[in-house]
């Protein structure tokens, strides 16, 4: 009687741990403030600021920046699962979408790392060439 609950508790345990609900929270709210304009915002409060350079935080906010003037973001969609990886301690998720921006489609790949404060944002990257977005997050 105790091996089938040992491995409902483990069961329980292996859908805690692969849970990314937190991590989609934060793209959730990327997303709604990206729509909204507030670039600032994002860098501020949802971005890795680890190791960042305030260079690095601006060039971020032009990347932002531009991605804003690109357009309204129309039928954003999450494409794939999801890619959650352990690492020396560290945990980063990874969460595809898509979106079109005048009628084009761009793939979009957030990577976020779980901080003691909940995840972060620790990389965009938008393309319309899906290959591209892959070769660029593929390390993460």
């Amino acid at each position: 009687m105790k091996k089938p609950i040992l491995i409902l508790i483990g069961f329980i345990f292996l859908l805690g741990s692969c849970s990314t609900e937190a991590a989609e929270k934060v793209a959730d709210e990327f997303h709604k403030k990206l729509d909204e304009g507030k670039v600032d915002y994002i860098v501020e409060n949802l971005v890795d600021h680890e190791g960042s350079s305030e260079e690095n935080l601006d060039e971020f906010r032009a990347f932002l920046g531009g991605v804003v003037r690109q357009g309204d973001h129309e039928n954003r969609k999450k494409t794939t699962g999801f890619n959650k990886k352990y690492n020396n301690g560290i945990t980063t998720v990874k969460l595809s979408y898509t979106f079109e921006v005048d009628g084009e489609l761009v793939h979009e790949r957030l990577v976020l790392v779980k901080r003691d404060e909940g995840y972060k944002i620790l990389m965009v990257t938008m393309h319309p060439d899906e290959s591209y977005v892959e070769e660029f997050t593929e390390g993460y």
